[in-house]
């Protein structure tokens, strides 16, 4: 029960202290003149403790700043890219407004000022709507936690109702690309190496993250049941350094292993139980390394194989093997004596390739060596009648590619959720809305479909229906007369 104290100052004045228990500890209110006061203050906070609303006045002295490390030292379930990101974020976009002052002083129009017009540290412009809204949403989650550890009684960035109005608009996101199989298998073969051709497949086939894929180790790989287990995955930091973890939801999942691939990985599995995609000397495979040396030439080849097979044949380059590309190459196989089906595969590549270095006499030796590397690049890649270049990609697109083929075959949305790992449908479906609507086309002719065949299956039985019940033309009113 809350009580009050008397103490005398230096001076010799008096003061009154009320003292009240919260979570079992005795604590003490400030000093009053008026002992009256100093009770009442003492009963609330003692009612307020019992209902858990009780925050020590002194523990609202933090800074935001000191906050913020011991907010951090206790989410070590987080992923080490996470923490990093918002160490960067919180140092770049809240510490400069924020960093020194004390929790119980940060008000809401400070919040909603700070949004709407902080700053990148580099340029001095307002930053971008991602950011801001990405710095908002670190600035509320850790005012949420001192809220949570009875440092503040309120989140002063949340309205009373708990939303919070200075969130800056969600920027558009960039839209995905995805590939066709015949374009995913293009990229495949102008990657060049096996290990390289197989890492696109793979990626594209059962959309595994980056950091998931380069993790894979044999035992991953089961070939008999056709299924790669996927329970760990690498993260760099921005200091290059590559840990290894879990994945990005923390879960194990097992994604099929396509028919296709399954003699180019079990080639890779002749190294060993190790890895099974390495850089050099056996270290993991890093994403930029790959990127620049192996995955970007290869879009950048397959991307434009169909222009450059028209500059090669001296046609109107429009991107697409059209009706007059295919003439040109087809005359391009006569005279060389090979098949003419139309189809560009090694032969005729070589073939065009020869003519095209017989005509380099204008070009320096820089020039000659620059084009014989991307003519080797394009001429991996096998092209056919329709075929069409396309933009370039990233590495991440190769995800979105292999939800776009899943989608296409068919999948659910359970099972692209499955495939990719996410953490519910809702994400799949929000992420992937656009691919699905082609279902409800399909599912409109599906029906459609079914219950046109259920009405001429009624017709049907109706006509026989009749004929058998009454084979000598007696009329039906007169047969129920006669009965």
């Amino acid at each position: 029960m809350a009580y009050t104290e008397k103490r005398t100052a230096r001076d010799g004045s008096t003061a009154h202290v009320g003292r009240f228990r919260v979570d079992g500890r005795l604590r003490s209110t400030r000093a009053f003149r008026s002992r009256r006061d100093a009770l009442a203050e003492a009963r609330r906070a003692e009612e307020a403790g019992k209902r858990g609303e009780w925050v020590d006045p002194r523990s609202g002295t933090a800074t935001v700043g000191d906050w913020f490390v011991a907010w951090q030292a206790g989410r070590v379930d987080r992923a080490p890219r996470t923490l990093e990101a918002e160490r960067e974020r919180f140092a770049s976009l809240v510490a400069p407004t924020f960093g020194d002052t004390p929790l119980r002083q940060v008000a809401h129009d400070d919040v909603a000022r700070w949004a709407a017009t902080m700053t990148a540290p580099r340029t001095g412009q307002v930053a971008s709507p991602a950011r801001r809204r990405d710095a908002v949403r670190l600035l509320v989650a850790l005012l949420d936690g001192a809220v949570d550890a009875r440092r503040l009684t309120s989140n002063p960035a949340r309205t009373p109702s708990g939303r919070v109005p200075s969130l800056p608009r969600a920027p558009k996101t960039k839209p995905h690309r995805y590939l066709s199989h015949e374009q995913l298998r293009r990229v495949a073969d102008a990657a060049g190496t096996p290990q390289a051709r197989t890492l696109v497949l793979l990626a594209g086939l059962t959309g595994l993250r980056w950091g998931e894929v380069s993790a894979l180790r044999g035992g991953d790989v089961d070939l008999l049941r056709r299924r790669v287990t996927v329970e760990r995955a690498y993260t760099r930091l921005d200091d290059g350094t590559v840990l290894l973890g879990d994945t990005k939801t923390h879960a194990r999942r097992e994604v099929p292993l396509p028919g296709v691939l399954a003699g180019d990985v079990e080639a890779l599995l002749a190294g060993g139980p190790d890895l099974l995609f390495t850089g050099r000397s056996g270290a993991p495979l890093r994403r930029e390394s790959f990127d620049r040396h192996a995955f970007r030439p290869a879009v950048r080849a397959a991307g434009g194989a169909v222009s450059t097979l028209q500059e090669l044949l001296g046609v109107p380059v429009s991107g697409l093997f059209d009706a007059g590309t295919l003439v040109a190459v087809r005359e391009v196989q006569r005279r060389a004596g090979l098949r003419v089906d139309g189809v560009v595969g090694a032969a005729t590549w070589q073939a065009l390739v020869e003519a095209d270095r017989a005509a380099r006499d204008h070009l320096d030796r820089a020039q000659r060596i620059s084009r014989t590397r991307a003519l080797a690049a394009v001429a991996r890649v096998t092209l056919a009648p329709g075929a069409e270049d396309f933009a370039t990609l990233t590495l991440h697109d190769l995800r979105h590619t292999a939800a776009s083929l899943a989608i296409a075959g068919g999948a659910t949305v359970k099972a692209v959720q499955r495939l990719l790992g996410h953490e519910s449908p809702v994400l799949t479906l929000r992420t992937y809305a656009g691919l699905f609507e082609d279902d409800l086309d399909r599912l409109g002719e599906a029906m459609s479909a079914q219950f046109a065949a259920h009405d001429a299956t009624t017709d049907a039985h109706h006509v026989l229906t009749e004929a058998t019940a009454n084979p000598a033309g007696v009329s039906p009113l007169r047969a129920v007369a006669a009965l």
